[in-house]
């Protein structure tokens, strides 16, 4: 790479963006519930909101990297995650107690963390095009770094010391990237690159729905984005779902602390897929089966997460579920860039990555509202029967 001070710091970044996701996680349900005495649904929303925002402000800060730099973007959003913390941890410490407020300070968190655009923006900007697969690899590894010590490391500071010092550490944590974005980070983007682009104008709109419309009509790549949207969503279901079935306490009724590790063992068994069950698979039966795999696993996994009556079974469910969103989800991505042309990679990715931001907003709405006014296991069930479908669309659009 053409500069290994920029990548480090754009890699810590995303690291510690995920990390405080991560870290946040295990926290929300059990507050809303024990603290703000919320409802299933409004924990849904609180959850799925972080990711509505990223949806709309994904192009935004993308495109504001291309006009004015990486290095501004990167260092505004990672003051806004410190403020967005440092919001949170005043609901978190009893110092305001709204509900409304404690939504606005999840929204915000996720336009701050919409800034993932211009990370990897720098990356390709450093890196040749032969480097470009492994810089792409150190992302994704940053990614599921930050997942699997995120939610142990929320669920130990908050069961023993309360809910608000896990965010008060997330916001140390975005402080120190802070600081290294202004010292360390280096402009990868040309001044010429920069004054052609202020000269285009662009419109910033986020709801232009006619570009999603187009490329999931796509008789090429479409299939790929909608597979990868069903299965984004049934995925999400989980998030908040989860961690309330594990905390009843007529059933699992699992403390913070052992709800993150639960969490933290679901990013160790995604990251074992992707790193090698995924280039094993698809060496033996191929790409489309391997997906085809993945949406079975990941079937079978959340229809059985509501039956979880010990933490071993809980685990094991949890192990096919990561296994089979691993494979799914992984596959339609890598499948997606095998179809697009290399003049099309960079618009019709960041779609699909816009997408799935989007799967992330609905999923966890949609599992607060079934978890609400069905029961606990709905989620799951649901989630499940949305994988047996997304398998007999997927079988028929990419075996025939």
């Amino acid at each position: 790479m053409k500069n290994f001070s920029s990548a480090a710091t754009v890699l810590l970044t995303i690291f510690i963006d995920l990390l405080c996701f991560g870290i946040i996680l295990p926290l929300l349900p059990s507050f809303s519930i024990q603290v703000l005495h919320i409802n299933e649904f409004v924990i849904g929303l609180s959850a799925g909101i972080y990711s509505l925002m990223q949806f709309l402000f994904l192009p935004f800060w993308g495109a504001l990297s291309d006009r004015y730099g990486r290095k501004p973007v990167i260092t505004i959003s990672l003051f806004g995650s410190i403020i967005s913390n440092l919001l949170l941890a005043f609901v978190f410490s009893g110092t305001i107690l709204s509900v409304s407020f404690f939504i606005f300070t999840r929204a915000l968190a996720g336009v701050f963390a919409a800034n993932i655009s211009a990370a990897q923006a720098v990356i390709s900007d450093i890196t040749t095009h032969e480097e470009r697969t492994k810089g792409i690899g150190y992302v994704s590894a940053a990614f599921s770094l930050g997942f699997v010590f995120g939610p142990a490391i929320g669920g130990i500071l908050s069961e023993k010391f309360g809910f608000a010092i896990p965010v008060f550490f997330s916001s140390g944590l975005s402080f120190i990237a802070f600081l290294m974005s202004i010292f360390v980070l280096k402009e990868s983007l040309p001044d010429e690159i920069m004054k052609r682009n202020r000269n285009v104008k662009q419109n910033f709109n986020p709801l232009n729905f006619k570009k999603y419309t187009a490329a999931v009509k796509n008789k090429t790549f479409g299939k790929f984005i909608v597979i990868f949207f069903v299965s984004v969503f049934s995925f999400s279901n989980i998030f908040g779902t989860l961690q309330l079935f594990c905390a009843r306490t007529d059933g699992l009724n699992f403390n913070q602390e052992e709800i993150g590790y639960i969490l933290s063992f679901m990013g160790i068994i995604g990251a074992i897929v992707q790193l090698y069950l995924l280039k094993m698979l698809d060496k033996l039966i191929g790409s489309v089966n391997t997906l085809l795999s993945g949406c079975i696993l990941a079937a079978i996994g959340l229809a059985l997460l509501g039956y979880s009556g010990s933490a071993y079974f809980l685990m094991f469910t949890i192990a096919v579920l990561a296994s089979g969103n691993g494979l799914c989800n992984t596959m339609s991505a890598s499948l997606l860039t095998q179809h697009v042309s290399s003049s099309e990679q960079g618009s019709i990715i960041g779609i699909n990555h816009s997408l799935g931001s989007l799967a992330r907003f609905f999923g966890p709405v949609w599992g607060g509202f079934i978890y609400q006014y069905a029961g606990y296991k709905f989620p799951f069930i649901t989630g499940g029967f949305f994988m047996i479908l997304l398998y007999f669309y997927s079988h028929r659009v990419l075996k025939n």
